[in-house]
């Protein structure tokens, strides 16, 4: 039926900014449904760096008489505003949805590196006498927990104010260092301790944060908050515990889901007596394909872990149906968890195409109004998937040893009932208002070196007044930062009917090249390519990546001048958290490193067979000042 109202026709962009419909820097079209959300200040669409959240404010106020006010969490590298200012300002944007037209963008918080808001952010569900709640804000690379205060029906709801672009954030915050096993080095992370606090919970009665320390690989439990804040760590080795292999126990804690006490069902129910509000956490493990869960059952702390898809990344919580859902970024894919039993019930398969390959890179979880429609942000594909939950998946009816859902049809699944466009990489999601909000985690085209929108699709940075030649980029030659230039905004789109959506559909095939674009072959008999390796590195140059081989680049040589030397890649300095990934080989792919490792096996093989992927496909790796070799032998 979906195929059959693809051919109806072709939807065109409603984005107030002109639209020009030009390739993206990505190489894709955007055509981004709906319209950007303002900034009321600037009167120019609102801008912030890789929206990654939407937090909705805990007053009733709003429409619907829920929260009046949607906090956007802006955590990429940061902006910049001219050559002067801090060249990397990640931010909090607050978005009035009682504003007329059209909600709009009323404050922002910017906090110059090395501050930071770490995509972490929750409200204190309870108020405080005058009204007011308690806003935590993950600090990341400082090793903090920022103490905001947020006052609804303020002209600026959130306080301390740091408007920018030359201001700082000035509030109290909890020190979370002591969530380290480790003493800071100024061989690793700049001197700071590995903690690098991640996402944040909260527990009902408001006294008890539950932190995703990333580079800890730990659960951090800051009890009391209003009192002495006691700190508690509990270790996330994953389900195979410590490995003689450290690189495999890694987990890289990200999201943390906390979920209340519910009712008591009896004299045996465990949590009768237990302290605190909170019966269990769950946590995203970046690392491990799966996600932790930390039971407070009879005041224990038992840790269990339920498989996922690859790289677990956003969660959500639906507490009317005892639903988690997870995205998992690596495998296109959205687990849905029973939270009664801690068992998965599917997976729900977001890609454009059942039986496409993996690509889409889902960031974004968010749910309709009654819940049965999610909402996954595909940042790859530049667009948010429309999926119809099964009736069967949200039934809670049965057993926990045969929960109906248990026992349906093969075909009785969630299904994908299509596609929204947006512009470049969305990276967040959010239902508010009866609207779909969606974070543009690159934008739509800013003009040069500046934060202004113009929808091109592309961020040029050459030299201008803001970013004269002598300052900005590389070495004075002016014009902005390049990574600082990426920014993303923010689209709101009203939910589409079906025949709106399949118009969307068709677009986002067509931006895609699934359809309407000609086919064309590379080489025209067989291929003579055997081996594709990719490597990504954050933030580093051609002559960085590949200088340190004699063919290719300037750069310092550094190769095995033996039968192997043109089999073997060298990385000088390999980045923090960088990517390697591997595809298209049938050899066991090995990877040693040359100089101190942190505490890395000197060692590790990655075996893909057959022309695919098996097992994991991109390993996340830290390394600290080395060299990083891989080989195919």
């Amino acid at each position: 039926m979906l195929a059959a109202m693809l051919l109806a026709g072709i939807f065109a962009s409603s984005a107030r900014v002109r639209q020009k419909n030009e390739p993206a820097s990505e190489g894709q079209p955007i055509t981004p449904a709906g319209s950007l959300v303002i900034d009321s200040t600037t009167r120019q669409p609102a801008v912030g760096a890789l929206p990654v959240d939407f937090v909705r404010s805990p007053d009733h106020t709003g429409p619907e008489k829920k929260g009046r006010y949607l906090v956007t969490v802006n955590s990429g590298f940061g902006i910049q505003f001219n050559a002067a200012s801090n060249r990397a300002q990640q931010s909090l944007g607050v978005i009035d949805l009682n504003a007329t037209p059209d909600p709009v963008v009323i404050q922002n918080v910017y906090f110059p590196a090395p501050q930071s808001v770490n995509v972490g952010v929750v409200f204190s569900p309870v108020a405080e006498a005058d009204g007011s709640h308690f806003l935590y804000v993950s600090g990341g690379f400082e090793n903090k927990i920022w103490i905001l205060r947020f006052v609804a029906g303020s002209a600026n709801p959130i306080s301390p104010a740091s408007p920018g672009p030359n201001t700082e954030v000035r509030a109290p915050f909890i020190d979370v260092n002591a969530f380290s096993r480790s003493a800071p080095s100024p061989r690793y992370n700049r001197n700071q301790a590995p903690v690098y606090p991640t996402g944040i919970a909260i527990s009902a009665d408001g006294n008890t944060l539950f932190v995703a320390n990333n580079l800890g690989d730990s659960l951090g439990i800051i009890n009391d908050v209003r009192g002495a804040r006691r700190l508690e760590r509990i270790d996330l080795p994953g389900a195979k515990g410590p490995s003689s292999s450290e690189i495999e126990s890694f987990s890289y804690p990200y999201g943390v889901v906390a979920i209340p006490v519910g009712p008591v069902v009896g004299r045996n129910d465990p949590y009768t007596g237990l302290r605190g509000s909170t019966s269990k956490v769950y946590v995203s493990l970046w690392n491990q394909n799966a996600i932790a869960v930390l039971n407070f059952a009879n005041n224990q702390r038992r840790v269990s872990y339920i498989p996922v898809g690859h790289h677990p990344t956003a969660m959500l919580w639906d507490g009317t149906r005892s639903r988690l859902y997870i995205v998992n970024s690596n495998a296109d894919s959205v687990s849905m968890i029973d939270t009664r039993y801690d068992g998965e019930i599917e997976r729900i398969n977001v890609r454009l195409a059942e039986d496409g390959l993996i690509g889409n890179s889902p960031e974004g979880l968010a749910l309709d109004a009654d819940g049965t429609t999610l909402l996954v942000a595909n940042a790859h594909s530049n667009s948010v998937a429309v999926v119809a939950l099964s009736p069967t998946s949200l039934d809670n009816s049965g057993t926990s040893d045969r929960p109906v859902y248990a026992e349906r049809r093969a075909d009785d699944r969630s299904k994908v009932k299509g596609f929204i466009p947006t512009g470049q990489y969305p990276s967040a999601v959010a239902f508010a208002a009866g609207r779909i909000f969606v974070g543009n985690g690159k934008g739509t085209g800013f003009e040069n070196s500046s934060v202004v929108v113009n929808n091109s699709g592309r961020a040029p940075n050459a030299p201008n007044d803001r970013f004269p030649a002598g300052s900005g980029r590389g070495s004075g030659q002016g014009g902005e930062y390049s990574v600082a230039l990426v920014a993303g905004n923010i689209s709101v789109v009203s939910p589409p009917e079906d025949a709106a959506l399949a118009r969307y559909t068709q677009q986002v095939m067509q931006n895609t090249g699934l359809l309407a674009r000609e086919r064309s072959r590379l080489f025209p008999g067989v291929s003579p390519i055997k081996h594709v390796i990719y490597i990504i590195k954050e933030n580093r140059t051609y002559d960085q990546v590949f200088g340190d081989v004699d063919r290719a680049g300037n750069g310092s040589v550094l190769v095995d001048h033996d039968r192997t030397s043109h089999q073997t890649i060298v990385l000088s300095r390999c980045a923090l958290d960088c990517w390697i990934g591997f595809l298209l080989t049938q050899k066991p792919v090995l990877m040693d490193t040359i100089g101190p490792p942190r505490h890395f096996p000197q060692t590790t093989s990655i075996k893909l067979t057959d022309g695919n992927i098996a097992g994991e496909a991109a390993h996340t790796i830290t390394r600290d000042s080395i060299v990083c070799r891989i080989t195919i032998p």
